[in-house]
């Protein structure tokens, strides 16, 4: 197996440490690690390196600044692949000119960094240890990744008593060159870690992190608690609200405080982890039960379940005549073991529940320590997730750390219960909404980009900052983004006006807000809903429905024609600032709403200052922090019959297309594509091919146009290749499939040379694949086109048949 880039860092086999004296760094490795431990004094010689020409994997430095570089000169010697630069107790700052000269050895010798000023990093796993704090945690399935120091020492100290494990703890300090992406790219493969915890500070690179956040949610959930800043103002919280609608997008949930961050840790840490909204709730009084349902009524998406009859009758064969039996569930009297213990059972097997909480308040007349006990050894039994809430301090922190210590989040307070289980409910929700087939719709007409194009250049040659009126409409035109600038009709619904902006931030690029009318917000709610391009049919329906003023008025009043032209106007608008990107805000305010079109009574369009002349696809859509679809890559052909088909990236509505091309494969097609004799594919299968990071890997399609009885139902797939990368980062594994009937047409030739074209524009140095030595066909093929072929050396049924790639010039 090809090794990770940071295994080096996260996994070593051979450690050099050099400490000064004064150091205060905790160094703990596993025996099986290669280790020279250097004292460091400047006035003594330096240790010789007996491995000679063999590379060390870490090297992990705690010195003051001023005598880093006489470290990393003997360093040089040792060749190490990842340097670890932990922060001294001197804190000397790290000046332009240090941070410079420690660049250019990192080039030079090949090296990683991580930090300087680090806090450092720990593996409990592995039994790794290399931070400057005395005490690593329990091994776990968490990873922790934060930017601040002072965060990564206090939930070390949180979990003292929490006793939550952790595969994981790393402090990026300055992040000069291991950044929270590139840790990110890492965690997702990860056999040791099921889940990420980040703490952020500072605003990452956009495009980086939106790719390596995007593909780590997507198989284990992220939890981003995120500073806004000491220093606020009205471009801060724009930028805030902006990163939150990034975390929506790639599927991260977002807390806003240190508790909830600390409860959902708790909650990551089941075994069995709650995956649906509906909760049973037993308690022993109602007043924290109500405390708990109060939380779910604000903008949770965690509900109370709704009983089964089975689970009805089963509470009510064992009811006081002063229980309550509708959830929440109550009994008031004191509890006993045999009681929790059936009712825990009963809501066990109801297929209408997701997960249990258990609320208890202090009760003089309970034996609350024998309670304790049964809801551990419940859990250990069930296989729905069970959770407990010891509602106080005195009494109550004992059973709680009783049940941390055995592996069972208890929590102090109904809030936080509930806050962990919707952060967690909340991920699965969204990925569940990720993986729905969306429905076929064709590419449709593309904007007429040339001219768009040509309009701006003109304008920005003439040094116009603010489009006029009928450029504004001309510009539209060329989009067909259904706006209409002219006078309003004279009849127009009593609907109240709403407004549509763009605007661009300079860390994330252009974004879109949708909401009311600026003349409306004395009367409406003033919050706007925020989404980032780009967006399709499917996101710019949630952009509209997370406004207040749709969800509070224009829902239930604004038909499903004047939905309708509103997505396609945002859906039309997102592709207009991500193809243009000399645009820098767009202002709709107000836009009125008919069932006959949408009116704009004033449109600004404003122009960035400096003229921007390079296509987008030539710089891989940089200005924005999520790739766009690649309508560039689109390529029309015809057969020598004359049947038209397309080349072009896939889509998420390509979904269902795709599923039936599968299923349609024979046997034997289907053997040699994935080795298995697989029908279909799965739902994550089938959302992992069609939802595309277009900035780091990409998937092909061939199509023909789809008709039945007269009627366009989207395209056919008859083909499809695809290429993901390795976990070295510089290589990416492909794959192509040719439907039965169209094989022998030239359909493999021409989507592997797309392909490997792609895959040198995203400056990959190879590509490899594992083919069936038995499949003649696609040996050849590949053969054809250049490939080297080698036996696989574990499995001689498999050929690696790889491509090294022309390197770009940057």
């Amino acid at each position: 197996m090809v090794r990770h880039r940071l295994a080096a860092l996260f996994e070593p086999q051979s450690v050099i440490t050099v400490v000064s004296p004064d150091a205060r760094c905790h160094l703990q490795f596993d025996t099986a690690v290669t280790l020279h431990h250097v004292v460091y004094d400047p006035h003594q010689a330096w240790p010789s390196n007996d491995g000679g020409e063999t590379r060390w994997d870490l090297a992990v430095v705690c010195v003051p600044a001023d005598q880093l570089l006489d470290v990393l000169h003997h360093l040089s010697a040792w060749r190490p692949r990842a340097l670890s630069l932990l922060t001294h107790p001197s804190s000397q700052p790290y000046d332009a000119q240090l941070i410079a000269s420690l660049t250019t050895w990192a080039q030079a010798q090949h090296c990683l960094v991580l930090g300087p000023r680090s806090f450092g990093l720990m593996r409990p796993g592995g039994k790794l240890n290399a931070s400057i704090h005395p005490v690593a945690p329990q091994a776990g399935k968490i990873a922790v990744v934060s930017q601040s120091r002072t965060i990564a020492t206090a939930l070390l100290d949180w979990n003292e008593n929490a006793q939550v494990g952790f595969s994981t703890v790393v402090d990026l300090g300055e992040e000069m060159d291991v950044d929270l992406a590139a840790v990110l790219d890492y965690l997702a493969v990860d056999v040791q870690t099921d889940s990420i915890v980040l703490y952020l500070h500072s605003h990452p690179m956009a495009r980086r992190f939106a790719s390596a956040i995007y593909a780590a949610s997507a198989a284990k959930p992220i939890i981003v608690l995120k500073a806004g800043g000491i220093h606020e103002g009205p471009a801060l919280r724009a930028r805030e609200e902006v990163f939150s609608a990034l975390m929506r997008r790639v599927g991260a949930i977002r807390v806003r405080y240190l508790m909830q961050l600390y409860a959902a840790l708790k909650v990551l840490s089941l075994k069995r982890r709650v995956k649906g909204s509906r909760i049973a709730i037993v308690s022993n009084g109602d007043g924290v039960a109500q405390l708990a349902v109060d939380i779910m009524r604000h903008g949770t998406i965690v509900e109370l379940a709704t009983l089964s009859t089975k689970t009805r009758h089963a509470l009510e064969r064992m009811a006081l005549p002063t229980d309550r039996l509708q959830n929440p569930i109550a009994r008031y009297a004191p509890w006993t073991t045999g009681y929790i213990e059936q009712v825990i059972e009963s809501l066990a097997v109801d297929e209408q529940v997701d997960g249990i909480l258990v609320l208890i308040a202090p009760d003089p007349y309970a034996d609350l320590s024998q309670i304790a006990d049964s809801i551990l050894k419940m859990s250990t039994t069930l296989y729905k997730p069970l959770m407990s809430c010891f509602v106080g301090e005195a009494s109550m922190r004992p059973l709680r750390h009783r049940l941390e210590q055995a592996g069972i989040p208890a929590m102090r307070t109904p809030d936080a219960a509930i806050d962990a289980i919707n952060t967690l409910a909340s991920y699965y929700h969204n990925q569940r909404l990720a993986q729905q087939i969306l429905p076929a719709e064709s590419l449709g007409r593309p904007a007429q980009l040339r001219a768009a194009r040509a309009l701006i250049t003109a304008l920005q040659q003439q040094g116009v900052r603010y489009m006029d009126e009928a450029d504004c409409a001309q510009l539209l035109g060329y989009f067909q983004i259904p706006i209409q600038t002219q006078a309003l009709p004279q009849t127009l619904p009593n609907l109240a006006p709403t407004s549509v902006h763009s605007y661009t931030d300079e860390h994330y690029g252009p974004y879109i807000v949708f909401g009311a009318a600026q003349s409306q917000l004395q009367f409406l709610n003033s919050r706007t809903s925020v989404a980032l391009p780009p967006l399709n049919r499917y996101l710019a329906r949630h952009l509209i429905e997370r406004a207040p003023i749709w969800q509070e008025r224009l829902g239930a009043e604004a038909g499903g024609a004047i939905y309708a032209q509103l997505q396609q106007a945002l859906e039309r608008l997102s592709e207009l600032v991500s193809e243009i990107p000399a645009v820098k805000g767009v202002h709709i305010d107000p836009l009125w709403l008919s069932p006959s079109g949408l009116y704009a009574s004033q449109l600004v369009i404003e122009l960035h200052a400096q003229a921007v002349t390079t296509m987008p696809e030539h710089t891989g859509y940089s200005h924005m922090a999520i790739h766009p679809y690649p309508r560039y890559l689109v390529q029309q052909h015809h057969f020598s019959s004359g049947q038209r088909w397309a080349l072009r990236p896939i889509r998420p509505e390509d979904a269902q297309a795709l599923q039936e091309f599968v299923r349609n494969l024979s046997e034997e097609s289907r053997y040699m594509r994935f080795v298995s004799m697989m029908r279909e594919l799965s739902a994550s299968m089938l959302s992992r091919y069609t939802r595309i990071d277009y900035d780091r890997e990409l998937a092909l399609v061939a199509t023909i146009p789809h008709h039945t009885s007269n009627k366009d139902e989207g395209d056919q797939v008859i083909a499809f290749a695809h290429y993901l990368r390795n976990r070295d980062g510089v290589g990416a594994e492909y794959a192509l499939v040719v439907a039965d009937d169209w094989q022998r047409h030239g359909l493999g030739v021409q989507m592997m040379r797309a392909l490997i074209q792609a895959a040198t524009h995203q400056g990959l140095s190879y590509i490899d694949g594992y083919v069936l030595a038995s499949n003649y066909a696609m040996l050849g093929l590949l053969k054809h086109l250049g490939f080297k072929d080698d036996m696989d050396k574990y499995d001689p049924s498999l050929r690696r048949v790889w491509l090294e790639l022309p390197q770009q010039a940057s």
